[in-house]
């Protein structure tokens, strides 16, 4: 909830509520929509007390579920909808909540399928700036393609980016095709040299370092900050995977207290060298 003052001093302040995401957990999806129900009123009428009018036709509702669940073959009217105050909001098969599309499984299959339509369609505004014969050079076409293109393409990849066959097939035609424009390469000519010529990270290498870019932000703010770094729940399994995994990682990279392979040769007879860098305990600044 934000409000700005006004001037003069007798006007009235704006108020505003904007992308409210509820999330809910039961073993049962009736008695998930019947919650959910309950707390979305809960909103509602305290929205109220404060002047603040939720657009209701716009509430989107999605069942997550896994990949090797009977209810992803059935149709979507066999879920149960959401009735709140008159209104019957049905389920969707993904919806889109802060630019991302989340879809049933949390596969991000159609954002990146979307992802790579964006990366298409600004790479189709830009092809008339062909920079081989009388447009502009390498580098500006580089720097267009890093701040342009790709920033479009991947937006917000630390919440969709998994790094799972699918994901990567798709984003990689449209990298690959950034690359040849750059480049001006024929089609021919294979993916290493492309990427290397057009002087592009590897694309996995290059999402998975925006990613402990975002990831290593959270140890420098407050304890009590609503980004605050994400740390495991101890009625869960330990292994499973989350934010806190990447959380650690980035925790060893900050503090330099990560495991030195030179000092973990188990052959016999080769003696263990020690690092050339012994200081590894240093606290961030």
């Amino acid at each position: 909830m934000l409000g700005k003052q006004h001037h003069p001093s007798d006007a009235v302040d704006t108020s505003y509520v904007d992308d409210i995401c509820m999330v809910q957990m039961s073993t049962t999806v009736s008695r998930a929509n019947t919650l959910l129900e309950e707390r979305t009123e809960c909103h509602l009428r305290n929205g109220i007390r404060f002047s603040l009018t939720f657009a209701k036709p716009k509430t989107e509702l999605l069942y997550c579920l896994p990949l090797n669940s009977k209810k992803k073959n059935k149709s979507l009217s066999s879920h149960p909808p959401l009735r709140i105050i008159n209104t019957t909001i049905s389920a969707k098969r993904q919806i889109k909540y802060l630019g991302v599309f989340i879809d049933e499984s949390l596969t991000f299959i159609h954002h990146t399928t979307m992802a790579a339509g964006r990366g298409y369609k600004i790479l189709g505004s830009l092809s008339f700036l062909y920079h081989r014969s009388c447009g502009i050079p390498v580098h500006i076409a580089h720097h267009l393609a890093m701040t342009a293109i790709l920033h479009a393409m991947f937006w917000a990849s630390l919440a969709w980016w998994t790094d799972t066959p699918a994901v990567s097939a798709m984003l990689s035609v449209t990298y690959n095709t950034v690359a040849r424009w750059i480049s001006s390469l024929p089609l021919n000519t294979s993916t290493t040299n492309l990427i290397t010529l057009a002087h592009l990270p590897p694309m996995a290498a290059y999402l998975d370092y925006l990613s402990l870019q975002y990831a290593i932000c959270p140890h420098f703010l407050p304890t009590h900050h609503i980004l605050g770094p994400a740390r495991s729940q101890p009625n869960t399994y330990s292994n499973l995977p989350g934010l806190h995994h990447l959380y650690n990682l980035s925790k060893h990279l900050v503090q330099g207290k990560l495991l030195d392979p030179t000092m973990m040769s188990t052959v016999p007879g080769v003696t263990k060298i020690t690092s050339p860098n012994p200081d590894k305990t240093t606290q961030p600044q």
